[in-house]
């Protein structure tokens, strides 16, 4: 049984977490720690800081994490950083000139609770954000807690 409730989810008797957010604007790469996805479609929990761009995580247990960056100027690359560690690195840069790339990185890990979740920009270049088409997003959802 899935029930929805003042932005939670129960699924199976217990509540769930996770969130969906993506960038309204574009903005450069250049010397952001992490990208502040300001939009949030939800945030099961209120985990997500759409101002600084960090999930935290609220319990133990086996996350999905996903990130969509669009870039102009050839550069999407994009890192998924849990707490101080880099955990994935997508590479996007178009060397045939093309003006925008689109780079996506999905993966599982293990959190613990308290742990920060953020995608960080690997080059300058700017990052496209888009209120009507969501082109680069960030969600995580909690899979199995334990």
């Amino acid at each position: 049984m899935i029930a929805h409730h003042n932005k939670k989810t129960i699924v199976a008797g217990y509540r769930s977490a996770g969130f969906l957010a993506y960038l309204t604007s574009q903005m450069q790469g250049t010397g952001v720690t992490h990208i502040p996805f300001d939009t949030e479609l939800y945030d099961y929990g209120d985990n997500y800081n759409p101002s600084t761009g960090i999930y935290t995580v609220p319990y133990n247990g086996l996350y999905l994490i996903h990130a969509r960056v669009y870039g102009w100027d050839n550069w999407a690359d994009h890192y998924i950083r849990v707490d101080n560690d880099w955990v994935t690195f997508t590479r996007g840069a178009d060397p045939s000139g093309y003006q925008f790339q689109a780079t996506s990185t999905s993966i599982v890990l293990h959190l613990v609770a308290g742990q920060e979740v953020a995608v960080d920009p690997y080059f300058g270049g700017d990052i496209d954000g888009n209120a009507g088409y969501m082109r680069t997003s960030f969600g995580i959802t909690l899979l199995y807690r334990d």
